[in-house]
């Protein structure tokens, strides 16, 4: 199976990787943790600038009209160099409302960076639309959005959530004013350093409804998929660079007189991880290929998310072991990557449903 982007696609991720060589140091990493949003204005206004927030959009709303397969080779890209997660969260946030309504008329605003939109999808006890509680009523002006999403992802600071609400005995996706009356945000302390927050919707206006009314359970589960396999290619970005680093690493690192990447059990834990990116990344692009062109054959996802991000987890943790004490600084880039695959792992590919559905399908 052949992953090799096109020149295009290549042209993107050169960009990208230039980019966060310049933007993306110790120092400012540090510097945007401290950040409400995470990442400062000018940089986020930067970012907009090179069209990033639009490659998922169509060229009529200011975007590039790419694909999938684009967007996940964009967010590899800087999965890899770190650039701050809330960049990755718009890029979604806004190719999911361009697949959902490809005329919305705010895409301009979002891909310009003007305004940034939450994907208000999960609840604290429910992913699953028949689960939902948050539901919306009414029509035109007098619709109303009533409930709570959680672990809404920059769910503070955007102007808009695009939230999945029960519509009578349907689900409907629509758009609710952030800052509104009746729309209450409140951030959430994570693991892995990324903005997310709990929204309670009391009587919140709807700004606009998304894709068909009370029709919209199917596009939300294929949007669902969509992100998760744009999170897969995030792992493989960050595996991607914690491989690297651990290589380079026991190249320099000197224990007694020699170089430790002459040491076997060095050697051997090297192998063990480049096998395991290996196998990663073919499950985690097989994965999307198969997504992004309606071509699943089995279970290709749920392979992915059963081994991936297990797998980044562990590349971390031997990398964190030949690192030593130097790879749990507080301004080393490995800190960053391992925080990423816990909260990656746990938001996108949780092990036991994936490892469920397999055996399902194996043993039904």
């Amino acid at each position: 199976m052949d992953f090799t982007p096109t020149p295009e696609q290549q042209e993107l991720k050169n960009a990208v990787r230039e980019f966060a060589t310049r933007e993306c140091t110790p120092e400012r990493l540090l510097a945007w943790e401290r950040e409400p949003a995470g990442i400062d204005d000018a940089t986020h206004r930067a970012i907009a600038g090179l069209g990033w927030l639009g490659v998922g959009v169509p060229e009529s709303a200011g975007g590039t009209g790419g694909e999938l397969v684009d967007l996940a080779f964009l967010v590899e890209e800087c999965a890899r160099g770190l650039v701050p997660r809330p960049v990755t969260g718009a890029i979604r946030a806004v190719a999911a409302l361009a697949e959902l309504d490809p005329a919305a008329p705010v895409l301009a605003d979002l891909v310009a960076g003007r305004r940034l939109l939450a994907l208000a999808f999960d609840e604290e006890t429910a992913r699953a639309p028949g689960s939902f509680t948050t539901t919306v009523t009414g029509a035109g002006t007098a619709a109303r959005v009533d409930g709570g999403k959680a672990y809404v992802p920059d769910g503070l600071e955007a102007d808009l959530h695009l939230v999945a609400a029960r519509d009578g005995t349907g689900t409907s996706l629509v758009l609710v004013e952030n800052r509104a009356p009746g729309a209450r945000a409140e951030a959430v302390k994570t693991f892995g350093g990324d903005r997310q927050a709990h929204v309670a919707y009391a009587g919140a206006p709807v700004l606009a409804w998304v894709g068909t009314r009370g029709g919209a359970a199917q596009a939300l589960a294929v949007l669902q998929r969509r992100q998760v396999a744009l999170a897969l290619a995030e792992m493989v970005g960050g595996m991607d660079a914690v491989l690297e680093m651990a290589v380079t690493y026991v190249k320099e690192r000197e224990q007694f007189g020699q170089k430790i990447a002459l040491f076997q059990a060095v050697r051997h834990q090297i192998a063990d991880m480049g096998t395991q990116f290996t196998a990663a990344r073919h499950l985690a692009w097989q994965a999307i290929t198969r997504v992004a062109s309606g071509t699943e054959q089995g279970h290709e996802l749920a392979s992915a998310c059963a081994y991936v991000g297990q797998a980044f987890k562990r590349l971390c943790w031997t990398s964190h072991h030949l690192h030593g004490g130097a790879g749990f600084v507080v301004e080393h880039r490995m800190r960053f990557h391992s925080e990423r695959a816990q909260s990656l792992c746990i938001r996108y590919t949780p092990e036991a449903p994936a490892l469920a559905e397999i055996a399902t399908a194996l043993l039904g």
